[in-house]
């Protein structure tokens, strides 16, 4: 009996290592990365590269400042003022931006840096549009890698995106 527990034993130490093997490194080579924008050259789609309250630094690339929490409706609201077609992404639309990375957060850090800057303790939480049941909307959380739903006062952060047809 000692000489089968010994190998399942061994083989189960190895499971977390292979576990790791199919994780992503973040490269920024799905998108073109252009200033404070990226564009999914599989989805069409174009994101603003920092949460809604952070600017674009070119000297660093990368975002700087504090993301600003807002509630779903103040978001929408904020989008129509940038223009251009900006808006708060749909689930499906945020959800191709869930990277499994094997380290830190969940979506690609060299095309949205400093996402990590969003997490106030609870990860790195933002909104969609998409609406999971009479006034819940989901939200995902790049940190973990996971998404939720919440009321739409909650105070969240948001990524814009726009169709890139209308750049």
């Amino acid at each position: 009996m000692r000489s089968s527990v010994l190998p399942t034993l061994f083989l189960s130490l190895l499971l977390p290592v292979g576990a790791h093997a199919s994780c992503i490194t973040p490269d920024g080579a799905g998108f073109d990365l252009q200033g404070d924008e990226a564009t999914s050259r599989e989805h069409g789609l174009t994101w603003k590269r920092c949460a809604i309250g952070m600017q674009w630094d070119a000297g660093v690339q990368s975002c700087s400042g504090a993301a600003r929490d807002l509630g779903l409706n103040e978001a929408i609201d904020f989008a129509k003022t940038q223009g251009d077609g900006w808006r708060v992404p749909t689930g499906q639309e945020l959800e191709t931006l869930i990277l499994d990375t094997c380290e830190g957060p969940k979506i690609d850090g060299v095309a949205f840096p400093n996402i990590a800057a969003t997490d106030f303790g609870d990860g790195a939480l933002f909104w969609t549009s998409t609406e999971a049941m009479p006034d819940m909307f989901y939200f995902f959380d790049f940190t973990n890698g996971f998404f939720d739903m919440h009321s739409q006062g909650f105070h969240l952060s948001v990524l814009l995106v726009k169709d890139s047809a209308r750049r």
